[in-house]
């Protein structure tokens, strides 16, 4: 069991990292709009944080006030968590950065916690003590409205959380697809380290959800402090270690590929010219071997075919009946398997050969189209009959 002492460092560590990191990602002046929502992110989580701090207040009547404005920054903090975190996941996902449709939806609770926030802190004196101390009774009238109002919206966090947590999911899937449909290697632009946000932080929501219920309903369930300030730099931390690296990974030029087959409807791509792409791409990959390329995308075929990439994109999708990314690797699976079959090279230097970019996602290739692992195809080859 943690001793106050260090919640007091964890609180602060977590406080300062987040401003630190906020200030560190403002000074960027390249990818400005990732990092500016980043810094939005950084900054929900400092005020999440700021009542936790120790900071060296003497006097005990401004330590009251202090904590009372500790609150309300919470509070506000709590509500535009999830949405920021959503813009940003949103931006870093997107061809051009943009404001999200239908803003208002996002900022419709964070608006309603800085509507209270503000209610709270223009009440009278006694009003705010009766809210938040015991040593004052509950105040009556408009006040209390207030205080009860504050109550639902924290009720209402742990309803928001859940539905950014599916709306998240749902972006990076299609982000994911989108992905490979116009790079051949996606291991680095998976942003796989979202989803492990994701995972923590419905951890953290459960938490939360159980400190909440035992205040609003007779459990005497409790959650330790220590918990709850573990989740909360643990957090932070990912954060920072991957946002300040991450990149937007979808090129511009992806904004011009269709999402689906019906776009290509009022493409001037005809039968012939299909035909013709198709020989190109299958000689690009069979005697040009671009295959072996790791950071092959759609573009750079384009350049060296000399297609457009709108009409590659329909040529596989049509004609060939792949995806950029499975046409290219069903390439280097069949390099791959004459390679095992027919040197002694070491399976690690097949992967990179053929141009994986990762052992563990040359595995999983193979393992798809081959139902084996590059170790057992080898032994199946070359096993005497």
């Amino acid at each position: 069991m943690m001793t106050q002492p260090i919640l007091d460092i964890i609180a602060t560590a977590t406080f300062s990292l987040g401003l630190f990191g906020a200030v560190l990602c403002c000074l960027q002046t390249r990818d400005v709009w990732p990092f500016r929502a980043l810094a939005a992110v950084l900054l929900a989580s400092c005020a999440t944080t700021l009542g936790d701090v120790p900071w060296p207040i003497a006097n005990p009547d401004s330590a009251i006030r202090f904590d009372i404005f500790a609150a309300v920054i919470w509070l506000i903090g709590l509500m535009a968590a999830a949405p920021l975190f959503w813009g940003y996941v949103r931006v870093i996902t997107s061809v051009t950065p943009r404001l999200p449709p239908r803003i208002w939806v996002h900022a419709l609770l964070p608006t309603i916690a800085l509507i209270l926030g503000a209610a709270v802190l223009f009440m009278p004196q006694h009003a705010r003590l009766g809210l938040f101390t015991d040593t004052h009774p509950l105040p009556t009238g408009w006040p209390l409205a207030v205080g009860m109002a504050g109550e639902m919206l924290v009720l209402l966090a742990i309803v928001q959380w859940g539905a950014y947590v599916v709306a998240i999911i749902r972006r990076l899937h299609h982000y994911r697809k989108r992905l490979r449909s116009y790079v051949a290697s996606v291991e680095h632009n998976e942003l796989k380290w979202i989803g492990t946000i994701i995972v923590i932080y419905s951890a953290y929501w459960g938490v939360g959800a159980i400190d909440v219920a035992a205040d609003v309903t007779p459990l005497t369930a409790t959650v330790p402090a220590w918990i709850d300030a573990v989740f909360g730099l643990g957090l932070l931390v990912i954060l920072l270690l991957f946002g300040l690296r991450q990149r937007p990974s979808l090129a511009p030029g992806a904004a011009t590929l269709p999402d689906s087959a019906t776009k290509y409807e009022k493409s001037a791509l005809t039968p012939a010219m299909a035909d013709r792409i198709t020989r190109k791409l299958r000689a690009a990959m069979g005697d040009d071997k671009l295959h072996r390329d790791p950071n092959l995308s759609l573009w750079s075929l384009a350049r060296h075919i000399g297609a457009s990439p709108n009409y590659i994109s329909q040529t596989l999708n049509e004609n060939i009946g792949d995806s950029f990314f499975d046409f290219v690797n069903s390439y280097r699976i069949s390099d791959a398997q004459a390679l095992l079959r027919d040197t002694d090279q070491t399976v690690l230097e097949i992967t990179y050969d053929v141009g994986f970019n990762s052992r563990s996602s040359f595995y999983t290739a193979f393992k798809k189209v081959t139902r084996q692992t590059p170790t057992a195809y080898r032994g199946s080859v070359s096993a005497p009959t």
